[in-house]
């Protein structure tokens, strides 16, 4: 497969991966007033909310596309309970993600924060320790898709320097 083939094959799933999430929650309360109305070319009464559209990560890194021989698109529904932790680790890949419920705490190595409440959306951060925190009283709720190499982690368990 070439190289243009093998970006447009990820960007499409991607892009099927975050139009399935959105269908399916669009009737939860995920939406919020002043999210602009996406202009899409589905049939009248259709409305779908872009969510994110961006070119880096949540720290700002440049999102790229590898190639990838065997591209398979892994999503989960992630739920950290209050006063807990996932532990230190990296993504490999590119990996999308929105939050349901709760707020996370994303920690990295020089101590650098960033929280991410009900209803936003983000792009993990590729190559990077970190570790996401409940802080809060309440579970974070998220659900994160990974495009990747078939059978490779979406996460790799690691521990700062």
């Amino acid at each position: 497969m070439n190289k243009k083939l093998t970006k447009n094959l990820i960007l499409r799933l991607a892009g099927v991966a975050t139009c399935s999430l959105a269908t399916f929650y669009s009737a939860s309360s995920w939406s919020k007033e002043n999210t602009p109305e996406y202009k899409s070319d589905y049939k009248q009464d259709i409305k779908v909310t872009q969510l994110l559209k961006t070119q880096t990560t949540s720290i700002g890194q440049p999102i790229n596309f590898a190639t990838i021989n065997k591209p398979e698109v892994t999503a989960v529904k992630v739920e950290i309970p209050p006063g807990k932790e996932t532990g230190w680790h990296k993504h490999p890949h590119p990996g999308y993600a929105y939050i349901i419920q709760g707020t996370l705490t994303l920690e990295l190595e020089r101590n650098q924060k960033f929280t991410f409440k009900p209803g936003s959306t983000f792009v993990e951060v590729v190559g990077t320790l970190h570790n996401g925190k409940n802080l809060g009283n309440e579970p974070v709720i998220l659900i994160a898709f990974f495009t990747a190499e078939a059978g490779q982690p979406f996460a790799i368990p690691a521990n700062p320097k």
